[in-house]
């Protein structure tokens, strides 16, 4: 009996894995998946783009002047559109397939006149004995959006392991502890009982449901999991995408299709980052992750000698650059666009072993350039980087990963965020019809 195989998310690949195009909606539903229950379903996206967004670059000598200011270093952009070059066309040159994968085009979900007050129902969908799969009910009856359903259920842990025995969940510190051999569903009901809304959980997945502002419960969790299970405390890869300021929208706002609050100033995104102790849950060879915006102020804020890196004792060691293309392999904007940049910048840092305040890399040779190409999906989502990532870890199999401001799980990782399930609700998938395993 063979199984079959899931196709990947990252389309083609340099041999030296420095460029790769890749399918953002594939990469976020193959990460809902393992190797023994891989996930074959669909998540709702948008159409793919198949022309470049409309210039709106400033005119006037002035207007060029005072963006310019705000950017990043110049040189810096400079080599980044000298890399992106070389990639666009290392691809056109090495790959005849496609920019993007099909895509499940839904409606976005109606919003109910009238918010209703929710509750989490914390035991699994399914009984223990009788592991649940992907598929979707017919209906659900009348559902809230996704978003009005995390507010009323924020602050909830909830976690899933394929090795917790049944009859240790009753003698956890912490009950909202599940066993499956696949992926399971949090249920939310009314206040009735009745069920209104389910969220697919991966296998092995682990998530705390509350405000990033505030993690002692869930460092108490990640304590209480370590002494009863016999794990680790500390993660091998941690990952973030704070909620930078934007100056095009209102202070404390949401974007129409965004899922965190954005932060009203950089103070705001430092002290935010840095109260949440991350470094205490760092292992010594740690690798920590960091989506930045193309600011200067921001790339400061992270790499600066009194910046989050230094404070983390991490130490630049990549960055990845996310080139958006349209359908046909275009950047969205041009590259050396100054007002919109078609791309954005992951930066990574390693910790040192033995723990000292690091000092920014000076050396540029030392930093690994990797640029992924990629068709944009929703507004804000960004590629799940599980694939790309794994080779990294001192070992694929059994490396603990956290994403902080997730917005949505992955199988074997925790994640952390008040949305951070936002993309797990059942209204956003569609599950394939095609068997699963053949002769």
């Amino acid at each position: 009996m063979m199984v079959e195989q899931v196709p990947s998310s990252i389309l083609w690949e340099s041999k030296d894995h420095t460029v790769a195009v890749i399918d953002i909606p594939r990469s976020i539903a193959a990460a809902q998946g393992t190797s023994e229950h891989p996930c074959h379903d669909q998540i709702a996206s948008t159409e793919a783009i198949t022309t470049p967004y409309a210039s709106n670059e400033p005119k006037s000598g002035k207007a060029k002047q005072a963006l310019a200011a705000q950017a990043a270093d110049i040189e810096l952009h400079r080599e980044y559109s000298a890399l992106l070059v070389q990639a666009l066309n290392q691809v056109r040159c090495h790959h005849s397939g496609p920019w993007h994968l099909p895509r499940y085009i839904s409606e976005k979900p109606q919003h109910t006149a009238k918010k209703r007050k929710l509750s989490a129902v914390r035991e699994p969908a399914y009984p223990l004995s009788d592991p649940p799969t992907c598929a979707l009910a017919e209906s659900e009856g009348p559902l809230s959006s996704p978003d009005e359903i995390l507010s009323a259920i924020s602050n909830t842990i909830l976690t899933v392991f394929d090795s917790m025995p049944i009859e240790t969940r009753e003698q956890h510190a912490y009950s909202s502890l599940m066993e499956t051999k696949s992926c399971s569903l949090l249920t939310v009901c009314d206040p009735t009982g009745v069920p209104n809304a389910s969220f697919r959980i991966p296998s092995n997945s682990s998530f705390h449901l509350g405000d990033c502002a505030n993690l002692t419960d869930f460092h108490a969790t990640v304590r209480a999991q370590a002494e009863h299970l016999d794990t680790r405390r500390k993660f091998d890869f941690i990952l973030l995408d704070p909620p930078w300021p934007n100056r095009s929208v209102k202070r404390t706002h949401k974007t129409a299709d965004s899922t965190y609050a954005i932060a009203s100033s950089l103070n705001d995104v430092y002290d935010l980052v840095m109260g949440m102790d991350l470094d205490m849950l760092m292992e010594a060879d740690c690798l920590g992750g960091i989506w930045i915006t193309n600011k200067a102020q921001v790339r400061e804020l992270v790499l600066g000698e009194a910046g989050i890196f230094a404070a983390w004792g991490v130490e630049l060691v990549e960055e990845w650059i996310w080139l958006k293309t349209t359908a046909g392999g275009e950047p969205v904007t041009p590259i050396d666009a100054v007002w919109r940049k078609p791309y954005e910048v992951l930066l990574l840092g390693r910790r040192r072993v033995s723990y000292a305040v690091a000092t920014p890399t000076q050396a540029k040779d030392k930093v690994v350039s990797r640029v992924i190409l990629g068709v944009p999906d929703l507004h804000s989502r960004k590629p799940c980087l599980k694939e790309l990532i794994e080779p990294l870890m001192p070992n694929a199999a059994k490396y603990r990963a956290l994403e902080v401001f997730a917005r949505h799980l992955v199988a074997g990782w925790w994640s952390v965020g008040d949305q951070c399930i936002k993309y797990n609700w059942k209204g956003y998938w569609r599950p394939t019809l095609n068997d699963r395993v053949t002769d």
